[in-house]
Parts: structure tokens; sequence; C-alpha cells
């Protein structure tokens, strides 16, 4: 099975401070964030900066959903409301937020600092 079908599957899980963990609930995720748990699930550590470089599993869920997203302009408007709203709550450092295409070498057709900002 790839590991883009394994994405339903995950736990609910991201990684936070002193690298403890916490299992969130469907209701405390933002609606436009549908889909998008891959990204916070695998990214968490990296975007919360436990870990200093995002894993290959975090680059390959970032550009299924960057690819997902930039497919329609609601995905990208999905997405960035998904990040303002779940940043902050799951304390996403912005700095590895704005820095995450870059890093995972994908190109993106918005700026993901207007995205992050708003």
């Amino acid at each position: 099975m790839c590991w883009c079908c394994q994405v339903s599957q995950i736990p609910r899980r991201i990684a936070l401070e002193d690298e403890t963990a916490t299992t969130f609930t469907v209701s405390q995720i933002p609606p436009s964030c549908n889909g998008d748990e891959s990204l916070l699930t695998f990214c968490g550590p990296y975007m919360g900066n436990i870990h200093p470089n995002p894993t290959s599993d975090c680059c390959k869920a970032a550009t299924s959903v960057f690819d997902k997203a930039m497919a329609t302009g609601q995905g990208i408007r999905d997405l960035c409301n998904c990040l303002r709203v779940a940043g902050p709550v799951l304390r996403f450092q912005k700095e590895k937020m704005l820095s995450l295409p870059d890093v995972c070498r994908i190109k993106l057709s918005f700026s993901m600092e207007l995205c992050i900002e708003g």
C-alpha cells in the first residue's frame, strides 16, 4: 500500500514541546483542515520546533497537501485557514511554517507569508 493510502489510517497525534504528544479530536481540527491531517501529523515535530529538519514523511505529506490545495483556489483558502487556526493551537512556529515549502522543495503558486498571516 502506498504511503498516501496509509495516511487515513494514521493516528491523529501531534508532537508538541518536550517531545510529548497530544491526541486531538476531530472537533478540535478546523473544518478546513479536513484532508490536511497528514501535514499536521507528519510535519508537527518540525513546525513545532521539536526537530530541526522535516522528515521525508513530512515532505511527502506536505507535497501532497500543497498540491491538492493548489488545484483550486478554495483549496488554497482552506489550507491557509487551517494553518492560521491550527498553528497557534498546536504551538507551531511561524518561521518553521513559512520555511516548510522551501526546505521540502515545494514550488507554491501562492505566498506562504500571506497564507499564514492572512
